[in-house]
């Protein structure tokens, strides 16, 4: 009995042995399986290939695209600044010369400082055929010149220009030059194009306004004094048969009595009115 019971025991611990065993060796195999080194050619795909294409429909279609354009604008090369103040009425720009590039004009002179041609339109009474540009560029030293007029033919201008009647020095020379030559050296902005700048010339309309009429106060009226009152005595004289002989009128005016004066004494002096006392007295003795 107890040889049977430790076979058993025996047996038992071997199969959980062998299990152990069977246990490892199937853990190796699977090591060995897992932690094989295997060389993977990865192909390179062409950059080309993976970068999104932008589809033109769904840009358009993006309702946040450009949302900050008003707030922060783009850099403008071509943006003309000028500060206002700084020039004369005459001043011209690119706006000018754009629109008369195919006119002519007589160059009088050229300075490298724009007071002298300031201080030359200020000793001019009449002003209004003179111009003035700013000429700037990358192989263009900045010059003002001075031009008067703007004529359709160069022949317009040269024929101008001999009637003129301007004392300039002998090394200055007026010619008749293009406008269009002018017009790749100029990006200001012209003194017509600023409105409010100084110097700006305008024009005043005159027409006839009605006088304003002054009201008229009315005028204190002045009340007269109360006329006196008088008091008119008629004397009629008759004859024993009672015939009227002969008839005499006096009158006599009554002065007026001082109210502060009588008012102790008849106080119903201001009550009583004014009237033309007339009686007649007939003579008794006729």
């Amino acid at each position: 009995m107890t040889v049977s019971r430790t076979l058993w025991q025996n047996i038992q611990h071997y199969s959980w042995l062998v299990l152990g065993l069977l246990c490892l060796l199937l853990a190796l195999i699977f090591w060995a399986i897992t932690s094989s080194d295997k060389v993977v050619q990865v192909e390179k795909q062409d950059i080309v290939e993976t970068q999104s294409q932008i589809q033109p429909q769904k840009v358009t279609a993006t309702t946040n695209l450009g949302t900050l354009s008003d707030e922060v604008r783009p850099l403008d090369l071509t943006m003309r600044v000028i500060t206002a103040g700084n020039h004369e009425a005459e001043f011209r720009g690119t706006k000018f010369m754009q629109e008369n590039q195919r006119n002519w004009t007589i160059e009088l002179f050229r300075s490298s400082n724009e007071n002298i041609i300031k201080n030359y339109l200020k000793s001019q009474s009449d002003r209004k055929n003179f111009i003035y540009f700013r000429l700037s560029g990358e192989n263009q030293e900045e010059q003002y010149v001075l031009a008067y007029g703007v004529f359709n033919r160069e022949a317009d201008a040269t024929h101008q220009l001999s009637q003129l009647n301007l004392k300039f020095p002998a090394s200055v020379h007026p010619k008749a030059v293009s406008l269009a030559n002018y017009l790749p050296l100029i990006n200001d902005l012209g003194s017509e194009e600023i409105k409010g700048s100084a110097g700006q010339l305008y024009s005043v309309n005159l027409r006839n306004a009605p006088i304003p009429v002054a009201p008229v106060s009315p005028t204190p009226s002045v009340e007269s004094a109360p006329a006196a009152p008088t008091t008119s005595t008629t004397v009629t004289q008759r004859d024993q048969d009672g015939n009227v002989v002969g008839v005499q009128r006096q009158s006599n005016n009554v002065s007026s009595l001082n109210p502060s004066s009588t008012a102790p004494n008849t106080p119903n002096v201001e009550n009583r009115p004014s009237r033309n006392n007339e009686r007649e007295i007939s003579d008794p003795f006729n």
